[in-house]
């Protein structure tokens, strides 16, 4: 596991948000968590061979309650999609999406992206999207950010040359420290703005659109080789 250097912790990126599912997706989350799920920790694995292909790969870190997943999984069914999250609800809502349209380009992983993103070798996924992260708006839990200064160079070790790193995020001072912690790494480009036509509106815009805040999309891309 990845360790915090302060006090020898993972340092957590979500607030736990356990909620209890109802029958039908209970029913739903047992049937078919164990076919089309990944486990969070373990040996490296080989994407290609996950998906028995050489398709695009895509890692969505916060998939929120999986509407997007669903989306972009039935629209683009020659790339192959991972979203990880730590929440139960949107990973059931997911699997009822695999079910409903038959979809085999997708796999779940309940858990910790920060554990997760070590089971990629390097340069193994074309795109990376963290959409709506938790913003810990405090001064004090900045350190909990998912994009920050000590963690971007482990989050985005499993990005290829060419891959994309991908924000969106309602918080402008979100979207000033991430593009600043990218910055630092020397990874990327200069980031690109603008909203993909694919990434639909999901329960977290349409809240923060009614509290008066716009999204932010923005979009780099890795232009240095990553360590073997």
């Amino acid at each position: 596991m990845l360790r915090g250097d302060s006090d020898n912790q993972l340092v957590r990126t979500f607030r736990p948000r356990r909620r209890r599912l109802g029958a039908e997706m209970g029913d739903v989350y047992e049937r078919l968590i164990d076919r089309w799920s990944i486990d969070e920790d373990g040996d490296p694995i080989d994407p290609s061979a996950v998906f028995g292909g050489e398709s695009r790969t895509i890692l969505e870190i916060g998939c929120g309650r999986g509407d997007l997943a669903v989306s972009y999984a039935v629209a683009h069914p020659n790339d192959a999609l991972m979203a990880i999250d730590v929440h139960t609800r949107g990973i059931a809502n997911i699997l009822a999406g695999i079910e409903t349209h038959d979809l085999g380009n997708v796999r779940v992983i309940e858990g910790d992206a920060q554990v997760f993103v070590r089971r990629l070798p390097p340069g193994s996924i074309d795109e990376m999207w963290v959409f709506f992260p938790d913003p810990w708006p405090k001064v004090r839990h900045r350190n909990r950010r998912l994009l920050r200064d000590d963690l971007i160079a482990t989050l985005t070790e499993p990005l290829k040359v060419g891959g994309v790193l991908r924000l969106a995020t309602d918080i402008e001072d979100y979207a000033r420290t991430a593009s600043s912690a990218v910055a630092a790494s020397g990874r990327f480009a200069d980031p690109s703005l603008g909203r993909p036509d694919w990434r639909i509106e999901t329960v977290f815009e349409r809240r923060g659109v009614r509290e008066g805040r716009d999204a932010i999309d923005l979009a780099w891309t890795r232009v240095v080789e990553p360590s073997c």
